[in-house]
């Protein structure tokens, strides 16, 4: 009995270990893996980004790869990123030896900025970066101080171009997503401007006026100059408007410097205009007018009487110039008028003898007072130019004279002076500048009466 009652025992115990052995083996019977996360203290921000990586789990210890080619140890660990990307991974190992891992990013950000080297106050300038790494359409703020100076976006390989008008000088920082350029200094040079107003032409009102932006910015020095030579110099501040001289025609030539203030940079400008004798027709009315009818005179032109306007009497003075100097006979004070009354062609009379005598010239159509052997009034004339008339050539003499008003077959005719048979240098209304009488002198009317209280009878006439 006892022998078979050891015997049970000893195979009890053998099938109990059996059993535990099977347990073992069994495939269900392996621990399970540890169970781990991971967090990151900052997971964007402005490099070099210095972050706190933890893991947190029932593992017992935790290795990490850090993503930019360096491992660490430890639940928590410190790391300083460059610019980038990262990712960061860790693994937990558990007591048993089992593990399981887990990932955490981090973008670490650099935001570049170029600003040209000068700009002009209140035009616009560009501003060129990028981000680092690169991501399309981050909102990117442009600031000089507290003052927004432009917004814009990235582009898709991160670079942005932002147009912002230039202010005061100044550092400009870009911001974009979670990072902050280095300083990007604009040099700002003030505006300096001139604006010639009014009207460059002989005796014309013309003014200067001359500013400087930011008011800030500085003050103001100013010069004109005429043929190369300084004849006025100014200084004011931001603004100051500087009347030209305008009786001379030629070139006038403003210059302006800004003597800036501190972190402004220098700043000129310059203008020019050349002062030209108008262009000036019946009807019109000019402030040269004066000028105009005191040249023609002293060159020996009769000129009515002054008038506010270029009258059709003054007409007659012009046409009478044109008709001497060869230029096409079309009564308008042009550029060429004023020239050839700079260089004007001084006539001369036919004949000397006698000293005092009067000439009508039918190829120019001028009439000729000579006085003392020289020319020294010069009348516009219309001889005959009808079909089948003409004007006697030849040396005659005044031997009638009618003050007034003298009716004739052709016509009524006004003081005039008969020289040979029916022809008289007589007033007329119409006097154009190409022959059109039936044979008579015509002269205007403003010039007949002197005409006729200057030359008596006996006064010889010359017609060629």
């Amino acid at each position: 009995m006892p022998a078979d009652g050891a015997g049970k025992i000893s195979a009890v115990r053998r099938l109990a270990v059996l059993s535990c052995l099977a347990l073992v083996l069994a495939p269900g019977a392996h621990a399970a893996p540890p169970t781990v996360t991971a967090t990151v203290s900052a997971a964007a921000g402005q490099a070099p980004l210095a972050v706190t990586l933890t893991a947190s789990g029932d593992a017992a210890t935790y290795s990490w790869a850090l993503g930019d080619g360096t491992t660490a140890t430890g639940a928590a660990v410190q790391h300083t990123y460059g610019t980038g990307l990262w990712t960061a991974t860790v693994v937990a190992t558990a007591a048993d030896g089992e593990s399981a891992q887990t990932q955490v990013e981090i973008r670490s950000e650099t935001v570049s900025l170029a600003a040209p080297k000068a700009a002009v106050y209140g035009r616009t300038v560009e501003l060129t970066g990028s981000l680092r790494p690169a991501a399309p359409g981050v909102p990117v703020t442009l600031s000089n101080g507290a003052t927004v100076a432009g917004r814009g976006r990235t582009g898709p390989n991160g670079g942005f171009r932002i147009r912002m008008k230039a202010g005061r000088p100044g550092n400009i920082v870009a911001k974009a997503d979670q990072a902050t350029s280095e300083p990007a200094a604009v040099a700002v040079r003030p505006l300096v401007t001139i604006a010639l107003v009014g009207d460059s032409v002989l005796y014309g009102r013309l003014r200067a006026l001359v500013r400087l932006r930011p008011a800030g910015a500085g003050s103001l020095a100013v010069t004109v100059r005429r043929a190369g030579k300084a004849v006025r110099t100014l200084t004011g501040r931001t603004r100051i408007l500087v009347p030209l001289d305008t009786r001379t025609p030629g070139r006038i030539v403003v210059a302006a410097r800004a003597r800036t203030s501190a972190g402004w940079l220098q700043a000129a400008a310059v203008d020019s205009t050349t002062v030209a004798y108008p262009r000036i027709a019946v009807g019109e009315s000019s402030p040269a007018l004066g000028e105009l009818r005191a040249r023609l005179a002293a060159l020996g032109y009769a000129v009515p009487p002054p008038s506010s306007s270029f009258d059709y009497d003054f007409l007659d003075s012009v046409y009478a110039f044109e008709k001497v100097q060869g230029l096409p006979r079309t009564g308008v004070v042009d550029p060429a008028f004023w020239a050839k009354l700079d260089h004007p062609r001084r006539p001369r009379p036919r004949y000397t003898e006698p000293a005092d005598h009067l000439e009508v010239d039918k190829a120019t159509q001028v009439l000729y007072i000579v006085r003392g052997g020289r020319v020294a009034t010069i009348v516009p004339v219309s001889t005959a130019g009808l079909p089948g008339r003409f004007t006697p050539v030849g040396r005659f003499a005044i031997y009638r004279k009618v003050s007034g008003f003298d009716p004739s077959p052709l016509g009524t005719l006004f003081d005039p002076l008969y020289f040979t048979g029916g022809y008289a240098i007589h007033g007329n209304p119409t006097v154009p500048p190409y022959p059109a009488s039936h044979g008579c002198v015509r002269v205007p009317m403003w010039i007949a009466p002197t005409l006729y209280a200057t030359n008596d009878y006996g006064e010889t006439v010359d017609v060629y």
